[in-house]
């Protein structure tokens, strides 16, 4: 009759201590570069408007950092619970773990479906807001521009097929500069 070995493998702690370490590391790195990017953008937004510039452009890529934070949440979890696992020398119960992982996975998950959800209804909003002031988004922003996920708000829908304007993208000048162009000619 054979005995059932229901022993686990020992712990490398110090491997557990540093992937748990990294996954932390990870996805506080990338939540703080989220917050960031929005906030630069929503930055250059504003300025933009309150400045009344003929040509503004969206990024509408960035987007989907508004509910990344969620996932990373759940990478988080992932890296605590390695990192407690590493600490203590030995695994979670079976139930405990069950339940953080599913916490964690349930996390990841809501944090990607938010993501491409939440890209779709962040654009609409970024979109409506544009429009309240006074911009007209032009049909082809990647024949303008050459940028993919960027679209293109004009104060004037002419400027969507003005050639001088299109050049100006066409060499690769950054939008303030082709705003000022814009505005010495209006004036």
């Amino acid at each position: 009759m054979a005995s059932k070995n229901d022993s686990r493998p020992p712990i490398n702690r110090p491997a557990a201590f540093r992937g748990g370490l990294l996954l932390i590391g990870m996805a506080v790195a990338l939540a703080a570069a989220s917050i960031w990017i929005l906030w630069l953008t929503h930055g250059d937004y504003a300025e933009a408007l309150h400045a009344g510039a003929p040509i503004l452009l969206e990024d509408t890529g960035i987007t989907v950092l508004y509910l990344a934070p969620i996932a990373f949440m759940g990478i988080s979890l992932l890296g605590g619970m390695v990192l407690v696992v590493a600490i203590r020398g030995k695994a979670f119960v079976t139930t405990v773990s069950d339940k953080l992982s599913k916490v964690a996975t349930l996390l990841v998950l809501i944090g990607l479906l938010g993501m491409f959800f939440g890209f779709y209804i962040a654009n609409k909003l970024w979109a409506e807001h544009f429009r309240n002031h006074g911009y007209v988004e032009c049909s082809q922003p990647f024949l303008m521009t050459g940028k993919w996920f960027t679209s293109v708000w004009v104060d004037s829908v002419s400027l969507c097929d003005d050639r001088r304007v299109l050049k100006l993208f066409g060499a690769g000048k950054h939008v303030s500069y082709i705003n000022s162009v814009i505005e010495e000619s209006r004036s």
